[in-house]
C-alpha cells in the first residue's frame, strides 16, 4: 500500500511538471492595437490584459530608484483588485541612448526589477507570476516620439540614420555630429526623459464562456506580432546580471531566547552580495538576576553566511566564531568568572528566515548552531563576597548557537559610478 501510495504521489508530481511545460509551449503571444491575448490550448480559459503597455515610472537620468507617481498607485490598485484573474505581469524596461551602451543594457535590467520589486512589496504577489522584458536602449521609442514631432530639427535625417544604420554606437556618432552637437542636446532635453522608464502589462486569466473571454477574439483587430524577449535584436540583451554589489540589505536584529532568559541583546546583519552575509549579535547583560541568581555577559559572535536562494531569505547556512566575557550564577552553591581570560570558539549553523507581511521589512529567522568553546573560569561561593575556592578551564563541544530571532530590513542601492546619463 505504502508503495502504491509514493508511485501516485510521483505520478502526480511528473503529471504536474508535464502539464506545466505545456502550458508554456502552446501560449501564443500576440499584441493588438489595444490589447495583448493568449490563447491557452491547455486549459478552458483565455489570458486577455486590455490597453497597451502602461508606463507608470519615468527614472531620473542614470538611476533605478523607484518613485510613486499616480500612474503606478493605479496600477497597484487595478492589481489588488483582480487577484483571483490575475495570470501574469509583463514589465519593460528601458534606457534612452546617451552614455555607453553596456551601462544602458544593465540599466534596462535594473528598471524592470525595480519595478517587479516595488509592486512585489507593495502587494506580496509571487516573482513567478512576472515576465520581464531588458529593452536596453529603446531607440524604437524614439522613432515614435520623431513621428509625433515633425517641427524637430533634422528630424528626416535622424530617422535616415535610424533606418540605415544598426549599429547603435555608430548611430550615436552620427547624430552626434549633426549642428555640431545641438541635436543631440536637444534630443537629450526634450526626447529622451520617457525612454528612461518601467512599463507593464497586466494579464488576466478569463474562463473561455464569459462573455469577457469570448467577446476577445484573433478576428477583432488586426495582429501586430511581439518578439519574445529571446528573439530580440542582439545588440539589445533580455538578460543582464546585476553587479554582486549592486544592492546592499541590512537587518536588524533581536534573539528572542535571550530576551528570555533575561540577556540584553541586539545584532546587525549586513548583505552585500547576493548568496552572503555578515551576521554579528552582541549580548550585553551587566545585572543580577536576584541575589544568588545571574547571567552577566558581554559577548560576540560573528558569523559568515551563506543563503541557498538569496541573502536573508529561505536556508542558509554559517560559519561563526564566539568571544564572551562571564560572571554566571545558576544555584545557590557557586558563581564561575573568567579569570580576565575570554572564552573563545569555533562552530558551524544552520537557519531558515522568512518575511513577515506585504513590506517584506520585518522578519524572523530559526537558528541552530553546534562547535566548541575553550574557556577558564574562577569558582567563589556564592553568596556576598563569597571566597574564590577553585580554578579551572575546558573545552566544550555541542550547541554553541540558538535563536529564534526577530529583524527588520532595509534595502539600499549602490550608487553606480559609470560615467554616461541615461
Amino acid at each position: 500500500m505504502k508503495k502504491l501510495i509514493v508511485l501516485l504521489n510521483i505520478f502526480l508530481w511528473a503529471y504536474q511538471l508535464y502539464a506545466q511545460e505545456n502550458l508554456h509551449a502552446c501560449v501564443q503571444p500576440c499584441i493588438f492595437k489595444d490589447s495583448v491575448s493568449y490563447q491557452q490550448k491547455q486549459a478552458d480559459s483565455i489570458l486577455v490584459v486590455v490597453g497597451r503597455f502602461l508606463t507608470p515610472v519615468i527614472f531620473d537620468v542614470n538611476r533605478y530608484r523607484i518613485r510613486t507617481t499616480p500612474q503606478l498607485k493605479d496600477a497597484i490598485d487595478s492589481i489588488l483588485k483582480s487577484p483571483k484573474t490575475l495570470a501574469r505581469i509583463w514589465i519593460k524596461g528601458s534606457a534612452s541612448p546617451e552614455g555607453s551602451s553596456e551601462w544602458n543594457r544593465k540599466l534596462g535590467q535594473y528598471r524592470s526589477e525595480a519595478l517587479a520589486d516595488y509592486i512585489v512589496r507593495e502587494t506580496g504577489l509571487d516573482y513567478s507570476l512576472f515576465h520581464i522584458c531588458n529593452l536596453g536602449e529603446d531607440w524604437k521609442l524614439l522613432e515614435e516620439a520623431l513621428e509625433k514631432r515633425p517641427d524637430f530639427p533634422n528630424r528626416e535625417r535622424i530617422q535616415a540614420i535610424l533606418s540605415e544604420e544598426q549599429d547603435n554606437e555608430i548611430r550615436k556618432q552620427k547624430i552626434g555630429k549633426l549642428d555640431g552637437g545641438k541635436t543631440w542636446r536637444r534630443l537629450i532635453d526634450e526626447l529622451f526623459p520617457p525612454l528612461r522608464n518601467a512599463r507593464m502589462a497586466i494579464v488576466s486569466a478569463y474562463p473561455k464562456q464569459l462573455p469577457i473571454a469570448s467577446g476577445i477574439t484573433r478576428e477583432m483587430r488586426p495582429v501586430v506580432p511581439m518578439l519574445p524577449c529571446d528573439l530580440l535584436p542582439k545588440t539589445i540583451p533580455t538578460t543582464v546580471s546585476k553587479p554582486k554589489d549592486s544592492k546592499w540589505s541590512i537587518a536588524i536584529k533581536n534573539n528572542l531566547l535571550f530576551d528570555l532568559l533575561l540577556v540584553a541583546n541586539l545584532g546587525l546583519e549586513v548583505s552585500p552580495w547576493t548568496h552572503w552575509s555578515f551576521d554579528i549579535p552582541v549580548w550585553y547583560s551587566p545585572y543580577d538576576i536576584s541575589s544568588t541568581r545571574n547571567i552577566r555577559l558581554l559577548a560576540v559572535q560573528p558569523e559568515i553566511r551563506w543563503w541557498s536562494k538569496k541573502a536573508m531569505v529561505g536556508h542558509f547556512v554559517g560559519l561563526h566564531t564566539h568571544v564572551a566575557g562571564f560572571n554566571i550564577a545558576l544555584n545557590d552553591d557557586t558563581r564561575y568568572q573568567d579569570p580576565n581570560h575570554a572564552l573563545w570558539g569555533l562552530g558551524l549553523s544552520y537557519g531558515y528566515a522568512l518575511s513577515l507581511g506585504k513590506s517584506k521589512h520585518w522578519g524572523l529567522e530559526f537558528t541552530i548552531g553546534a562547535g566548541f568553546a575553550r574557556y577558564q573560569y574562577d569558582a567563589y561561593r556564592n553568596e556576598n563576597n563569597g571566597q574564590k575556592f577553585k580554578s579551572g578551564s575546558g573545552c566544550y563541544w555541542g550547541i554553541t548557537r540558538a535563536g529564534v530571532t526577530l529583524s527588520y530590513k532595509w534595502i539600499l542601492s549602490k550608487k553606480n559610478r559609470k560615467n554616461g546619463e541615461s
